[in-house]
């Protein structure tokens, strides 16, 4: 990479995503740019079935963006793979996520920019959606809006490294360098994210942990805005509580990543104790819950019984992936 070349890589990762990139690349077709920012767009053909690549190129071609497309395949299945193939073949420093699903604002990659190339200690800037149903939004939707990634990530634009932490991958900024960094000290993804149909989550989040532990901030900015679009075959709750259980499957994950970040390790007895407190009591509540509570209740009750089997079985997991970290922080 020659880093005397300014610009910014968008890389769009996709998996079947052919009913779903029209408005995608039509959003990023429209994109408004001050003094002529020059950018590439990346789209990462993860194993797709469908005509994803083909339909891309002739859409864009259709748009008529001087920007050229760049279509390149990745055979081993995973969003957190497809994103590090992106990473690996963009010739920009600078990088933005953008989902099969995601509909930028008009300066979404101008704002991106300017906020980067001002900002130099920032590891990853993330911003914020709202969500664009396919038909009727769901009278539950709003409940249940965070395990969709739809929300702000801060009460105000600025630094989040010690509040929320993290910025989910829905159109993150990061830096190349950072990503080069982190390979050569020996850093690998505990998680693979989304694998084709299989839900799984949380490889975003181990990327902001992990460019936390090289020193580097986490920001929120209110002008970075998209819409989320909401396909109707993903409405309904049955689809939330796999997310729910993919989460906690993850949240485990990134235990030892939290306990660098705050300086501790939990020994065996750390997580007996986590997983008791309470007592029988709160086991016989929980279990009340799972059999005759709403379904919020049983939801909860499913998120306590997964981190009670965690802590009593899983232990030697969480010690190993420790360790991992532990080689190669600088």
């Amino acid at each position: 990479m020659d880093k005397t070349i300014d610009g910014i890589s968008v890389i769009l990762c996709c998996y079947n995503s052919a009913k779903r990139l029209p408005e995608t690349l039509a959003h990023l077709a429209r994109q408004q740019f001050v003094c002529g920012l020059d950018w590439e767009l990346i789209l990462v053909n993860n194993n797709s079935t469908d005509n994803t690549a083909l339909l891309a190129e002739e859409i864009w071609s259709s748009l008529g963006s001087p920007t050229l497309l760049k279509i390149i395949d990745q055979v081993k299945s995973g969003l957190s793979h497809a994103r590090e193939k992106g990473m690996q073949m963009a010739k920009f420093d600078l990088l933005l996520w953008c989902d099969d699903d995601n509909w930028l604002c008009d300066n979404y990659i101008q704002t991106a920019y300017t906020i980067m190339k001002d900002n130099p200690s920032i590891g990853a800037l993330g911003g914020w959606c709202e969500a664009a149903f396919e038909k009727e939004k769901p009278e539950w939707f709003d409940a249940q809006a965070k395990y969709f990634a739809v929300s702000k990530q801060g009460r105000q634009s600025g630094d989040i490294t010690n509040k929320k932490g993290c910025v989910y991958g829905a159109g993150m900024v990061l830096r190349k360098s950072h990503w080069i960094e982190l390979k050569k000290q020996g850093f690998k993804h505990l998680l693979s994210d989304r694998v084709g149909k299989k839900l799984s989550s949380g490889g975003d989040t181990e990327y902001c942990y992990a460019l936390r532990l090289m020193g580097y901030k986490i920001w929120f900015n209110e002008g970075l805005y998209f819409q989320h679009f909401m396909s109707n075959e993903r409405l309904h709750l049955e689809y939330v509580s796999r997310m729910r259980k993919a989460m906690a499957h993850s949240n485990f994950v990134l235990w030892p990543y939290l306990d660098l970040l705050q300086e501790q390790a939990r020994k065996r007895a750390d997580l007996l104790k986590y997983t008791f407190r309470g007592g029988g009591v709160r086991l016989l509540k929980k279990t009340a819950a799972l059999l005759i509570g709403n379904y919020d209740q049983r939801e909860v009750a499913k998120r306590y019984f997964r981190q009670l089997y965690y802590c009593l079985f899983q232990y030697k997991t969480y010690k190993r992936n420790l360790e991992f970290l532990r080689s190669w922080i600088p």
